[in-house]
Protein backbone atom coordinates (compact mmCIF):
# COMPACT_ATOMS: atom_id res chain seq x y z
CA UNK A 1 0.00 0.00 0.00
CA UNK A 2 1.12 3.42 -0.79
CA UNK A 3 1.05 5.99 1.88
CA UNK A 4 0.05 9.53 1.24
CA UNK A 5 2.39 12.17 2.41
CA UNK A 6 1.13 14.70 4.79
CA UNK A 7 1.52 18.20 3.54
CA UNK A 8 2.66 20.81 5.91
CA UNK A 9 0.08 23.43 6.72
CA UNK A 10 2.63 26.19 7.03
CA UNK A 11 2.84 28.61 4.12
CA UNK A 12 5.65 28.18 1.68
CA UNK A 13 8.00 31.03 2.16
CA UNK A 14 9.93 31.71 -0.99
CA UNK A 15 11.98 34.84 -1.07
CA UNK A 16 11.20 35.52 -4.75
CA UNK A 17 7.43 34.81 -4.72
CA UNK A 18 6.45 38.47 -4.19
CA UNK A 19 8.73 39.50 -7.05
CA UNK A 20 7.18 36.81 -9.24
CA UNK A 21 3.66 38.11 -8.52
CA UNK A 22 4.68 41.64 -9.42
CA UNK A 23 6.21 40.33 -12.63
CA UNK A 24 3.09 38.28 -13.44
CA UNK A 25 0.82 41.28 -12.83
CA UNK A 26 2.97 43.45 -15.08
CA UNK A 27 2.94 40.76 -17.77
CA UNK A 28 -0.89 40.42 -17.50
CA UNK A 29 -1.28 44.20 -17.82
CA UNK A 30 0.99 44.21 -20.86
CA UNK A 31 -1.07 41.41 -22.41
CA UNK A 32 -4.29 43.37 -21.80
CA UNK A 33 -2.81 46.44 -23.46
CA UNK A 34 -1.55 44.32 -26.33
CA UNK A 35 -5.04 42.87 -26.82
CA UNK A 36 -6.62 46.33 -26.83
CA UNK A 37 -4.04 47.63 -29.32
CA UNK A 38 -4.49 44.63 -31.63
CA UNK A 39 -8.26 45.14 -31.45
CA UNK A 40 -7.95 48.87 -32.23
CA UNK A 41 -5.68 48.13 -35.18
CA UNK A 42 -8.08 45.48 -36.53
CA UNK A 43 -11.10 47.80 -36.15
CA UNK A 44 -9.30 50.65 -37.92
CA UNK A 45 -8.27 48.32 -40.72
CA UNK A 46 -11.81 46.93 -41.10
CA UNK A 47 -13.27 50.44 -41.17
CA UNK A 48 -10.79 51.44 -43.86
CA UNK A 49 -11.84 48.39 -45.89
CA UNK A 50 -15.51 49.23 -45.19
CA UNK A 51 -16.16 45.77 -43.79
CA UNK A 52 -18.54 45.03 -40.95
CA UNK A 53 -16.98 44.86 -37.51
CA UNK A 54 -17.79 41.52 -35.92
CA UNK A 55 -15.96 38.87 -33.91
CA UNK A 56 -15.44 36.82 -37.07
CA UNK A 57 -13.99 39.68 -39.14
CA UNK A 58 -11.73 40.73 -36.26
CA UNK A 59 -10.44 37.17 -35.99
CA UNK A 60 -9.82 37.07 -39.73
CA UNK A 61 -8.02 40.42 -39.63
CA UNK A 62 -5.67 39.93 -36.66
CA UNK A 63 -6.24 36.44 -35.25
CA UNK A 64 -7.75 37.78 -32.01
CA UNK A 65 -10.44 35.40 -30.74
CA UNK A 66 -13.61 36.71 -29.11
CA UNK A 67 -12.72 34.81 -25.91
CA UNK A 68 -9.61 36.98 -25.59
CA UNK A 69 -11.68 40.11 -26.06
CA UNK A 70 -14.26 38.92 -23.54
CA UNK A 71 -11.63 38.42 -20.81
CA UNK A 72 -10.48 42.05 -21.10
CA UNK A 73 -13.05 44.65 -19.91
CA UNK A 74 -11.42 47.49 -21.88
CA UNK A 75 -11.40 45.39 -25.07
CA UNK A 76 -15.05 44.37 -24.53
CA UNK A 77 -16.04 48.02 -24.20
CA UNK A 78 -14.15 48.96 -27.37
CA UNK A 79 -15.70 46.03 -29.26
CA UNK A 80 -19.22 46.92 -28.10
CA UNK A 81 -18.78 50.54 -29.17
CA UNK A 82 -17.54 49.62 -32.64
CA UNK A 83 -19.47 46.43 -33.47
CA UNK A 84 -21.64 46.89 -36.58
CA UNK A 85 -24.36 44.56 -35.29
CA UNK A 86 -24.50 46.19 -31.85
CA UNK A 87 -24.71 49.67 -33.43
CA UNK A 88 -27.74 48.53 -35.42
CA UNK A 89 -29.32 47.13 -32.27
CA UNK A 90 -28.74 50.41 -30.40
CA UNK A 91 -30.34 52.37 -33.25
CA UNK A 92 -33.36 50.06 -33.20
CA UNK A 93 -33.83 50.42 -29.47
CA UNK A 94 -33.50 54.22 -29.69
CA UNK A 95 -36.15 54.54 -32.40
CA UNK A 96 -38.59 52.09 -30.84
CA UNK A 97 -40.10 54.23 -28.07
CA UNK A 98 -43.37 52.84 -26.69
CA UNK A 99 -44.56 56.33 -25.67
CA UNK A 100 -44.57 57.71 -29.22
CA UNK A 101 -46.89 56.84 -32.08
CA UNK A 102 -46.24 53.76 -34.12
CA UNK A 103 -42.92 53.93 -35.94
CA UNK A 104 -44.63 52.37 -38.94
CA UNK A 105 -46.79 55.46 -39.46
CA UNK A 106 -45.49 56.97 -42.73
CA UNK A 107 -46.53 60.50 -41.76
CA UNK A 108 -43.95 60.48 -38.97
CA UNK A 109 -41.24 60.47 -41.62
CA UNK A 110 -42.33 63.90 -42.94
CA UNK A 111 -40.89 67.19 -41.74
CA UNK A 112 -43.32 69.81 -40.38
CA UNK A 113 -43.15 72.12 -43.43
CA UNK A 114 -43.88 69.16 -45.69
CA UNK A 115 -46.84 68.18 -43.55
CA UNK A 116 -48.20 71.75 -43.61
CA UNK A 117 -47.87 71.90 -47.41
CA UNK A 118 -49.59 68.54 -47.73
CA UNK A 119 -52.37 69.62 -45.36
CA UNK A 120 -52.99 72.80 -47.35
CA UNK A 121 -53.08 70.84 -50.59
CA UNK A 122 -55.63 68.43 -49.12
CA UNK A 123 -57.71 71.34 -47.80
CA UNK A 124 -57.73 72.91 -51.29
CA UNK A 125 -58.81 69.61 -52.84
CA UNK A 126 -61.53 69.21 -50.22
CA UNK A 127 -62.84 72.73 -50.86
CA UNK A 128 -62.96 72.06 -54.62
CA UNK A 129 -64.80 68.78 -54.05
CA UNK A 130 -67.31 70.47 -51.73
CA UNK A 131 -67.98 73.09 -54.40
CA UNK A 132 -68.47 70.37 -57.03
CA UNK A 133 -70.84 68.50 -54.72
CA UNK A 134 -72.78 71.71 -54.01
CA UNK A 135 -73.22 72.42 -57.74
CA UNK A 136 -74.22 68.80 -58.39
CA UNK A 137 -76.75 69.02 -55.56
CA UNK A 138 -78.18 72.25 -57.00
CA UNK A 139 -78.48 70.53 -60.41
CA UNK A 140 -80.25 67.55 -58.86
CA UNK A 141 -82.65 69.85 -56.99
CA UNK A 142 -83.45 71.73 -60.22
CA UNK A 143 -84.02 68.42 -62.02
CA UNK A 144 -86.30 67.23 -59.24
CA UNK A 145 -88.28 70.50 -59.43
CA UNK A 146 -88.56 70.16 -63.22
CA UNK A 147 -89.66 66.54 -62.89
CA UNK A 148 -92.29 67.55 -60.33
CA UNK A 149 -93.54 70.31 -62.66
CA UNK A 150 -93.70 67.90 -65.60
CA UNK A 151 -95.51 65.27 -63.52
CA UNK A 152 -98.04 67.91 -62.44
CA UNK A 153 -98.55 68.97 -66.08
CA UNK A 154 -98.87 65.33 -67.09
CA UNK A 155 -101.47 64.79 -64.41
CA UNK A 156 -103.43 67.86 -65.67
CA UNK A 157 -103.14 66.60 -69.25
CA UNK A 158 -104.40 63.15 -68.29
CA UNK A 159 -107.27 64.70 -66.41
CA UNK A 160 -108.13 66.87 -69.41
CA UNK A 161 -107.91 63.91 -71.82
CA UNK A 162 -109.92 61.71 -69.50
CA UNK A 163 -112.57 64.41 -69.36
CA UNK A 164 -112.46 64.79 -73.15
CA UNK A 165 -112.77 61.03 -73.65
CA UNK A 166 -115.77 60.90 -71.33
CA UNK A 167 -117.37 63.74 -73.21
CA UNK A 168 -116.81 61.98 -76.54
CA UNK A 169 -118.24 58.71 -75.15
CA UNK A 170 -121.32 60.48 -73.84
CA UNK A 171 -121.91 62.14 -77.16
CA UNK A 172 -121.64 58.79 -78.94
CA UNK A 173 -124.12 57.16 -76.56
CA UNK A 174 -126.60 59.95 -77.14
CA UNK A 175 -126.67 59.58 -80.83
Amino acid sequence: MLRKRKRSLRPIDHPSSEQQLVGLRAHAQAQKQSTVERLRTAITSLQAQQQPISARTIYQECGLAYASIRRNPEAVLLYQQQSTFLKRERKRTRTACPDTASSRDPLLAYKKPDLVARLRQEQTCRTELEMQYASMLADYVQRDVKIAELEAELARSREYFEGLRMTVQQQEHQK
